[in-house]
C-alpha cells in the first residue's frame, strides 16, 4: 500500500522497508561482523576499498540460500559492469551474522579466510 500512495515521489527511499534492505541493514549496523576476522581477511585478500565494500551492503541483492534453515544463510550480490561479487552470511537464532566468505565472481581469486 506504500508503494501505490507513494510510489511517484522520488524523494522517498521507500525500499528500506523490503526484507532484502532490512537485511542490509542489519549486516551494516553488526560491528561485531564487520570488525570480524573473516571480513578483514576477505577485504585484504579481494582488495576490496571500504567504499565498494559498503557499496556490497547496501546496493546489492539478496537471496535466502535455506529458507527457513537454522542457521538461515543469505547470498548477498553485488553485480554491476565493473564488479561482480558474492557475500555469504549465515544467522543463527540468536540473531548473530557470521560472515561465510566473499568472492569475486569475476577473477578466481582463492581467499583462505576460514
Amino acid at each position: 500500500m506504500v508503494y501505490v500512495m507513494f510510489g511517484n515521489d522520488d524523494s522517498r527511499d521507500l525500499d528500506i522497508w523490503t526484507p532484502s534492505q532490512r537485511i542490509l541493514e542489519e549486516i551494516r549496523n553488526d560491528s561485531v561482523l564487520l570488525e570480524s576476522e573473516e571480513m578483514i581477511c576477505y577485504q585484504e585478500c579481494l582488495e576490496l576499498s571500504d567504499s565498494l565494500l559498503l557499496s556490497i551492503w547496501t546496493d546489492a541483492e539478496v537471496e535466502s540460500l535455506n529458507p527457513g534453515g537454522k542457521p538461515y544463510q543469505y547470498a548477498i550480490t553485488l553485480e554491476t559492469d565493473e564488479v561482480a561479487y558474492r557475500a555469504i552470511v549465515e544467522r543463527n537464532e540468536a540473531e548473530e551474522q557470521r560472515l561465510i566468505k566473499i568472492e569475486d565472481k569475476k577473477t578466481t581469486t582463492y581467499c583462505d579466510c576460514d
